[in-house]
């Protein structure tokens, strides 16, 4: 994986005014051998080096693109324990009681009244209904 910011940053601090051949030789050695320091920490998700500037001196990635990587894993992480703690309750569809909920809406019309609504229907599909088209005025 890249380096974070805050990794480059360190590295940059550490390579300042070296030639590109001295400051190869910096960074193979800082790889190799842990900096002493107490700010000095291991990225958790790129594993460099970076400076921890935060006052508890409590960081565990080095800059914002390995924090939003570290995060998005512990989301996938967290959505993968909820769903194994808690399942899903079992739902019962196929109940009397819950057919009548759905067929609630549907009345049952006499003959009349249907011949009623089906007159209406035909009344406003023969009129033209649908959109109010907008008014347009002309200036002559």
């Amino acid at each position: 994986m890249e380096p974070g910011e805050g990794a480059v940053e360190y590295a940059r601090e550490l390579t300042e005014g070296l030639t590109p051949s001295e400051a190869r030789l910096v960074i193979r050695d800082l790889l190799k051998h842990p900096p002493a320091g107490p700010k000095i920490k291991r990225c958790a998700v790129c594993s460099y080096y970076f400076r921890d500037r935060t006052r508890p001196g409590n960081a565990k990635v080095c800059g914002p693109s390995c924090k939003t990587v570290r995060k998005t894993e512990q989301r996938a992480d967290q959505r993968a324990r909820q769903d194994t703690d808690k399942p899903n309750k079992p739902r019962r569809y196929d109940t009397e009681a819950y057919m009548r909920r759905l067929w609630n809406y549907e009345k049952p019309y006499d003959p009349d009244k249907l011949a009623q609504i089906y007159a209406a229907r035909e009344r406003a599909r023969l009129m033209g209904g649908g959109r109010k088209k907008p008014i347009r005025r002309v200036d002559y």
